[in-house]
């Protein structure tokens, strides 16, 4: 079973207007996990790529992307098919729009040892994206450990 005691849901960020999510998402602390499964969930109103990236930082706050390659899940018609299909491991992802119509689910997962040195804050960054278009964001963290104030 899957117990949200153990995998915490933060919600970073409310469905709102794809182009404004941009860089205004929560930012999720992995100190005390081992890792952090990113959802995204896309509607297509209209024809603007949304590009989809991961920014850490020792502190919450900053705009300095993941450069390590992670793993990446993509159902490109959610609501006709949601399965979610591997993609291959990369530091970004892009909706394209003009491809894929309807409903779009992403799953970033983040394990914290690709974090730099010092970081331990993650967040998702877009850019692009089109006002019609809805996007939503969550976070799960995987590996917590609320028993204790040591990091992992």
């Amino acid at each position: 079973m899957l117990n949200p005691e153990i995998n915490p849901i933060q919600l970073a960020h409310e469905p709102a207007a794809a182009d404004a999510i941009a860089d205004t998402a929560a930012w999720c602390d992995l100190s005390k996990a081992k890792g952090v499964l990113i959802t995204v969930l896309h509607y297509r109103g209209g024809d603007t790529d949304l590009v989809l990236h991961v920014h850490e930082g020792a502190a919450a706050s900053g705009t300095t992307a993941i450069t390590a390659a992670f793993p990446i899940w993509y159902a490109s018609d959610a609501l006709t098919d949601p399965t979610l299909v591997r993609q291959a491991d990369a530091a970004s992802f892009t909706i394209d729009t003009g491809l894929h119509t309807g409903s779009q689910v992403v799953q970033f997962y983040i394990d914290a040892g690709i974090l730099s040195a010092g970081c331990r804050y993650v967040q998702l960054g877009t850019s692009g994206g089109h006002a019609s278009s809805i996007a939503s964001v969550t976070y799960e963290l995987v590996g917590t450990r609320y028993q204790n104030n040591e990091a992992l």
